[in-house]
This record gives structure tokens, sequence and C-alpha cells, in this order.
């Protein structure tokens, strides 16, 4: 649909990021239609993003159980008496839906998507999640800061939303394009995802460990930086740009975030969790870096 609409065709000629492009689609000489139509090219690249996500055969491929093993290491140990862990990700794919199992090893509770309204058969969370289609659609609670519940379980809080969520009306649930703050407080979900992070950076001598976010958020670099400069707030960024301190500084909010640092960590996923299974160097460096 794209490459027969001229207009965005030449949009996304001038300019390569998709959400800089949604955001001028809303404006003349863009019509609604068009802006339909960009919108359903990047859910239909969501779909193919997913297909490639859920695919058993890649090569490289990480050693997903190490992954899946460091991730639960958020939640603590066995004796901590932890109540409730969290994954905060502004990715809206369902990366943490088809991999994020195998919890009992770390003597942790399940994943689960808070404030969701779970459907007859989703079993999420699980090496069985099918191939993309429309039952994987989800709805959010009527309320969800009041029906959600966070206790007991390893919550992932998708702060952008997730591109196979819906509104009541039908309307898409992920954040994307700009202005995405007003988006954000006029959507009972979201609005509660972010007091959440909110109250999650806030509590006191947290550590947050920051991987693959190159900065470019504003409203989210805002709490960070808070919780670093009022509430003790330690960040550990992994993140493989080549320039990472000049990313981060350059960004808003950059220099408060960038004195909050632990420690950097720059490999890529598959050189920490490789294939065979063997456990890194680097993998144990970042390990004792950040947990003890």
């Amino acid at each position: 649909m794209v490459r027969k609409n001229e207009r965005l065709r030449q949009l996304l000629l001038r300019e390569p990021s998709f959400e800089l492009a949604l955001g001028l689609s809303r404006h003349p000489p863009f019509t609604a239609q068009d802006r339909l139509e960009l919108e359903a090219a990047v859910l239909d690249t969501f779909v193919r993003m997913d297909y490639e996500i859920g695919r058993p055969d890649h090569d490289p491929w990480i050693n997903i159980y190490k992954v899946q093993e460091f991730l639960f290491r958020f939640w603590g140990h066995r004796n901590d008496a932890n109540t409730a862990g969290f994954w905060f990700t502004l990715n809206q794919d369902l990366f943490p839906e088809r991999h994020l199992y195998n919890e009992h090893v770390a003597g942790a509770p399940r994943g689960a998507l808070p404030g969701l309204v779970p459907r007859y058969g989703q079993n999420w969370f699980t090496s069985l999640v099918g191939r993309y289609d429309e039952e994987f659609v989800m709805r959010p609670m009527e309320d969800p800061a009041a029906q959600g519940r966070l206790h007991g379980q390893m919550n992932v809080i998708k702060l952008h939303g997730s591109f196979n969520w819906r509104s009541a009306d039908g309307d898409n649930l992920l954040v994307i394009g700009t202005d995405k703050t007003a988006k954000i407080s006029a959507t009972p979900l979201l609005a509660w995802y972010a007091d959440i992070f909110r109250q999650a950076l806030f509590a006191g001598d947290v550590r947050l460990m920051i991987v693959g976010y190159g900065f470019a958020d504003e409203h989210i670099n805002a709490v960070i930086a808070e919780a670093i400069a009022n509430h003790g707030l330690s960040v550990f960024i992994w993140n493989t740009a080549p320039d990472l301190k000049q990313q981060v500084l350059a960004a808003p909010y950059g220099a408060t975030i960038w004195r909050g640092l632990i420690s950097t960590a720059t490999r890529r996923l598959v050189e920490v969790f490789p294939g065979n299974q063997s456990v890194t160097e680097e993998y144990r460096r970042i390990c004792d870096t950040f947990f003890t």
C-alpha cells in the first residue's frame, strides 16, 4: 500500500525514522487515509518481525536458556521474599511473551501482562506460542489501575503498548510517532504503566539495567534522571553503540543519567550468550557488577 501511495513513498525517502514519519503523516498535505495506510504498514512490519522472533532455527542463535536465567535474576533469590518483579520495555513486539519462560529454574513466578484481559486459550510465556494470528489480540481491563494485579508475578510492563493490543473501540494500543506523552496520558492502561515505572524507580537505592535503548524518549529519560538525582537510582547501560557516552550525553537529561552510571556492556547478546551454551567471562562480569 505504501509503495502505491506517492505521498507516503516520498515521505519515507526523506525521513528514514518511521516514528517521525508517522508524526508528519498527521499533518497536511497528508490525509487521514494516508495515516491509516502508514500505520497498517508498521503493524505489518511488526507481524513479520514476530515471525522471525518465533523461528527456532536462527543461526547463530543466542542461548535463550541462559538469557532466561539472567532475566529471572531480576526477581531476586529464593529467600529474598520479593512480592513482584518488573521488566519494563519500550519494544512493542512479542519477544517476552514468546521467550520469558523456565521461571521454575530460578524459583521465580511466571511472566504476566498486568491490566490486560486474558482470552480463552491464550498461552503466553511458554515455548508453545504459535504463529501470530488474530487470536493473539488482547484488550485492557476497563480500569487497569484498580483491577490489575502486580504481586506474585514477573510483570512485563510495555510502556508504549504492544502491536497486538486493541482498545475497546478497536484502536491500536501502541505508542509510536510523536507526542507520545499525550497518548500515554489518555490511555488508562499506559498511564498506569507510567505510574508503575515511576514508583519502581523512585523506591530508593534501586538499580536499573538499560538494554538497547537509544535515549530518544524525553519522557522516559526524565523519570530516570529524576530517580538518579533524588532517589538514589543507579544505572547499568548495555548498548552496542560505538559512541555510547556521547549518545547518552547528547540525549535529554543525558548528563544526569550518565552521573548515575554503575558500568556499561557493549557486546552483542550472541557474544554474551553464545549458542554453544558456554558461560562467558562477560556474562560473569555483568552479573558480578550489577547484582553484587
